[in-house]
């Protein structure tokens, strides 16, 4: 990727999700994000979980949860939820992108994941934009593929990129890193930005901007803890 030369700013790391990523990405961003991830195809323990996100603010302070399901039903019910974290929702299925956007997520993760198509249009482009949805630009996905994989997703990425900024949908570039080996700088994301059309400012306002925007907006949730 190129090198891309930018002066010092809050940069916002929002979405890793393991401890050993936490503690490596506080020593390059200035806010992160802890995730916890979860792979569900029915409702959870509602109480068990607010128990455990409780328990997570008391350490990370600002948490997020990803939904990973099939069942797009499911979104809504966390949506539903004071669950008092951001939600995001990790794309693929088209049913699954469709009802984030509409129940207003706070961001749908890699809209084109697993597809062989970008599985985001006009349509939803529209939408998100209006509805204040974010889409976030993961880069451990493109860590994991073969080259031909690789080559395939940054073709998406373009792709959404390009909607996303017609639309004026809110977006940011996180590594959405499960091991401390998936974590990068802000200089790396911001390079996969430049790789996928972004300008500069755009891959800047990437991490800066739009992720602490969305922090603000986000009503009951704790401050994160700084980088530094």
């Amino acid at each position: 990727m190129s090198e891309v030369q930018f002066s010092r700013d809050h940069f916002v790391e929002m979405d890793v999700r393991s401890e050993d990523a936490y503690e490596l990405a506080r020593e390059w961003f200035d806010e992160v994000i802890f995730t916890k991830k979860l792979v569900l195809s029915s409702e959870p323990d509602w109480n068990e979980l607010k128990w455990e996100l409780r328990e997570l603010r008391k350490i990370y302070g600002t948490v997020a949860l990803l939904l990973v399901t099939k069942k797009p039903s499911l979104i809504r019910e966390f949506k539903n939820r004071n669950l008092k974290a951001l939600l995001y929702v990790q794309g693929g299925d088209m049913r699954v992108n469709r009802m984030a956007i509409e129940e207003r997520v706070d961001a749908l993760i890699s809209p084109w994941f697993g597809r062989r198509d970008y599985g985001f249009d006009h349509t939803l482009a529209g939408m998100a934009g209006r509805r204040g949805v974010a889409i976030g630009f993961s880069l451990a996905p493109l860590l994991r593929a073969n080259p031909y994989e690789r080559a395939l997703m940054l073709r998406f990425m373009v792709k959404v990129w390009e909607l996303t900024k017609k639309y004026r949908v809110p977006r940011f570039i996180t590594s959405s890193a499960e091991s401390k080996w998936e974590v990068r700088s802000p200089r790396d994301l911001m390079s996969l930005g430049i790789n996928i059309g972004m300008d500069i400012p755009e891959a800047k306002a990437s991490l800066n901007f739009y992720p602490r925007k969305i922090l603000k907006k986000v009503e009951g949730v704790q401050p994160s803890r700084a980088g530094k």
